[in-house]
Formats: structure tokens, C-alpha cells, sequence
């Protein structure tokens, strides 16, 4: 029987860098951990959800499970204030599009890694 916990991981190319992207964007940091020399960490959209994303280096993704290394999600998160966050994720990366309005309030924007996300107001 699954838990109600659901864990996506990311592969990316700084560790670092994406820990401090998400963080400054609101992600809660948890579980920084070190494994075959290499970073890794825990986050969630908000402290109390359960989605948790795993956030692990390509190189180390490479050494221990090369099958999977191209393999990225596509990612939708919710969020209640669209234009506050969209205007702090603008400040963090030029990557960030405008809030539309159709389908629904939406906007997306990469991560320093390149991986895209999309935003749904609601």
C-alpha cells in the first residue's frame, strides 16, 4: 500500500545553486545529506505538504542509476497569490514567462539546472 508522502527527484547540474533558487522562492530545505561525495537534499513546496522533492547531482545520478539520468518530470504546482510569486520568481531568473490567463493563471520558469515548471493560480 503506497503512504500518502509522494517523492519526485530531480536531477540537476549544481546542487548548490538549486538549493538556493528554492529556498529563496519559499521551498522548505530539509535533509541535506552527502552521499559518494556528493550533495543532496530534501524540499517541499510547503513545510507541510507531502509532496517531497529529492534533489540529487547528475554525476552521482550517472554513477548509480544511468537509465534514468534523461528522464524529467513535468512538474505543475498551485499557488494562491500567482502574481506575488510569479514577480519573486521573475526576480531570481529570466526565465520566468507572465502570468496568463487561459486555460487558467499560469506562468512557468527553469530552475537554474534549465528544468522547466508551470504555475497554477488558484
Amino acid at each position: 500500500m503506497f503512504t500518502e508522502t509522494t517523492g519526485i527527484m530531480l536531477y540537476v547540474d549544481d546542487v548548490i545553486a538549486e538549493k538556493e533558487f528554492w529556498a529563496a522562492i519559499g521551498f522548505s530545505i530539509q535533509n541535506e545529506t552527502e552521499m559518494m561525495g556528493y550533495e543532496s537534499f530534501e524540499m517541499k513546496p510547503h513545510k507541510d505538504s507531502s509532496t517531497v522533492f529529492t534533489v540529487y547531482d547528475k554525476e552521482f545520478i550517472k554513477q548509480v542509476s544511468p537509465q534514468v539520468i534523461d528522464h524529467v518530470p513535468s512538474v505543475l504546482f498551485e499557488a494562491k497569490e500567482i502574481e506575488n510569486l510569479q514577480e519573486r520568481v521573475a526576480g531570481l531568473t529570466d526565465t520566468a514567462s507572465d502570468v496568463q490567463t487561459e486555460p487558467f493563471p499560469n506562468f512557468n520558469f527553469a530552475s537554474p539546472s534549465g528544468i522547466y515548471f508551470a504555475v497554477r493560480g488558484v
